[in-house]
């Protein structure tokens, strides 16, 4: 359902960002069961569900001195590549949220421009995206520079200059407190859809708009738009 207690964004969005990961690829299990591998490989504590979700965090690094990893004996950047290549060997057992495709169909219908602003690096999302036979559906794709997922502020600024967008006219459909953090700090509206890396209460706690699923944000959306040329039509007569 939507969050009832937050204004929407304004009906003159005119393109949407989607995030990857979480948002239109189920894999916040995946994420979590590859690094409970690594977790195994070192007698640590595996984590439940609920322990991932609440310290899951951007920049990832942040989340790695959650779970306990020691720095000063194995190097960030061992332990991401690390994970990586895990999950990286499994990524193909994520699937699609049973409504994403639906969703950006319904965009596409409505000629609303749509893009990908992720975290994952960029050659990578190009690659999955387009295995998901979803192409097609966008306008340009803004992965990460390289695997570790620092943030998505950079690359959201480089799309919104590369594509002369106002961000004032842009939604970003994310599913992570970062992404309101990253639209907040570009200009952006935010839309969230609870995907399994972070708690409920965080996600509120963003003030940003919630929703169930992918395609009850889009209708959402649409009614908006719909509601201004009706509006506008009105005016006309």
């Amino acid at each position: 359902m939507v969050n009832k207690t937050h204004t929407p964004p304004p009906h003159s969005i005119a393109h949407v960002f989607w995030d990857w990961n979480g948002t239109l690829l189920d894999d916040a299990w995946l994420c979590r069961d590859v690094m409970n591998a690594m977790l195994r490989a070192r007698a640590m504590p595996e984590m439940s569900e609920s322990h991932y979700q609440e310290i899951f965090d951007f920049p990832v690094q942040r989340y790695y001195e959650r779970i306990g990893f020691d720095f000063t004996r194995e190097s960030f950047e061992i332990l991401g590549m690390e994970f990586i290549r895990g999950y990286e060997s499994r990524r193909r057992e994520a699937r699609l949220y049973d409504d994403a495709r639906a969703a950006l169909e319904s965009l596409d219908a409505a000629s609303l421009h749509q893009s990908i602003l992720s975290a994952y690096q960029h050659d990578t999302l190009i690659t999955l995206v387009t295995e998901h036979g979803l192409r097609d559906f966008f306008h340009d794709l803004h992965g990460h520079d390289d695997h570790y997922a620092a943030g998505k502020v950079p690359q959201g600024r480089r799309a919104l200059d590369a594509l002369g967008l106002d961000p004032a006219h842009t939604l970003l459909i994310g599913d992570t407190a970062h992404d309101a953090e990253v639209a907040a700090e570009l200009g952006m509206h935010c839309w969230i859809i609870p995907g399994g890396n972070q708690p409920l209460s965080r996600l509120q706690a963003t003030g940003c708009p919630l929703f169930s699923t992918r395609n009850e944000a889009v209708a959402h959306l649409l009614k908006l738009k719909e509601k201004v040329q009706e509006d506008l039509k009105k005016q006309e007569s």
